[in-house]
């Protein structure tokens, strides 16, 4: 297994839709690129934004988008347009992954491609995003993919990492996207999305939180899932957190405490310069309050590199106490 970095058009093209919403929470991070690109864009393709938003209900459009297009064949060298209207190649390769996906999802993410993400894609491509992107983001990529690689090559993350999600021999390649910015995505297979802008320190921390997504098949581990559930402080955090965390269902944001700590204590294990105690008090407003009781039990009791980690972490769940979480 060997860990890589690449650059990707079609991925930062896709990161920049989230941008071209116009949400505040993104532009700020952007706000140059979507200076030169949002006000050229036609009033037909702001208004299909903005009914995709609202009928999605937030404004994290990427990560979908890319999962998706992942899942393809070929996908860095492909018109991104042409892809995007293959719903019936996209609907079989997600099937072969870990993910699945529910006709209504793929219904309800298709009438974004064809109403929606293409048209855009088109005007972008339109208004000269490929030459903008070589000339003014790639050269920063390269040099952030150089220094990743030689970066890397002072720690042993895939070995760590292997121990809770093995990795079955496959390669895992960061793509450095020039505005994924401020988020970290999961891509189809052990791949995934991380921002130019970061420290390689943090991409490290990408890669060992997102390369964990999803960290069982939740089929087999459903009974300590609703026992998460029904903790009061679980439902007191999913109430109360940021509307832009991306959380939108209980089973995703649990999903989300397990993978910070599973990336956290990896880290750690690599011996990091990370404060887990400080960082599961102030990432995303304190709102992992599962992720401290997990990642005190990877310390405190190894898991076997043999085990299933559905077993594992049915332990942990029957490990917490009446008072835990409350």
């Amino acid at each position: 297994m060997r860990i890589s970095a690449q650059a990707s058009r079609n991925l930062d093209m896709l990161c920049l839709l989230n941008t071209l919403t116009a949400d505040e929470y993104y532009v700020k991070r952007h706000r140059e690129v979507f200076d030169r690109f949002y006000p050229a864009l036609s009033q037909g393709v702001r208004d299909g934004m903005a009914a995709m938003v609202a009928g999605q209900g937030y404004a994290m459009l990427s990560p979908a988008l890319t999962l998706m297009v992942s899942a393809l064949d070929g996908f860095q060298e492909r018109s991104l347009t042409d892809m995007l209207a293959c719903h019936g190649e996209i609907e079989k390769a997600m099937a072969r992954t870990e993910y699945g996906f529910s006709r209504e999802a793929y219904d309800r993410y298709f009438a974004f491609f064809t109403d929606t993400a293409i048209p855009l894609i088109e005007e972008l491509e339109g208004l000269g995003f490929e030459a903008f992107w070589r000339a003014e983001r790639l050269p920063a990529i390269e040099a952030k993919r150089a220094a990743l690689e030689a970066y890397l090559q002072n720690y042993r993350a895939e070995d760590m990492i292997n121990v809770y999600k093995p990795f079955d021999c496959q390669d895992l390649t960061v793509y450095i996207c020039a505005f994924a910015a401020p988020h970290g995505i999961k891509l189809c297979g052990y791949n995934l999305i991380s921002d130019v802008s970061y420290p390689e320190a943090t991409i490290l921390s990408n890669i060992t939180h997102e390369v964990f997504h999803p960290p069982f098949d939740y089929g087999r581990v459903r009974p300590s899932l609703d026992a998460l559930a029904q903790k009061p402080a679980v439902i007191r955090a999913f109430a109360n957190q940021n509307p832009h965390s991306g959380y939108h269902d209980m089973d995703g944001f649990i999903e989300e405490h397990v993978v910070e700590a599973l990336g956290i204590h990896v880290l750690a294990r690599l011996g990091a310069d990370i404060d887990p105690a400080g960082y599961f008090k102030t990432h995303d407003e304190g709102s992992h309050v599962i992720s401290p009781y997990l990642y005190e039990y990877l310390a405190q009791n190894p898991k076997d590199p043999a085990a299933a980690f559905e077993d594992y972490f049915a332990g942990f769940a029957d490990s917490l106490g009446a008072g835990d979480l409350c």
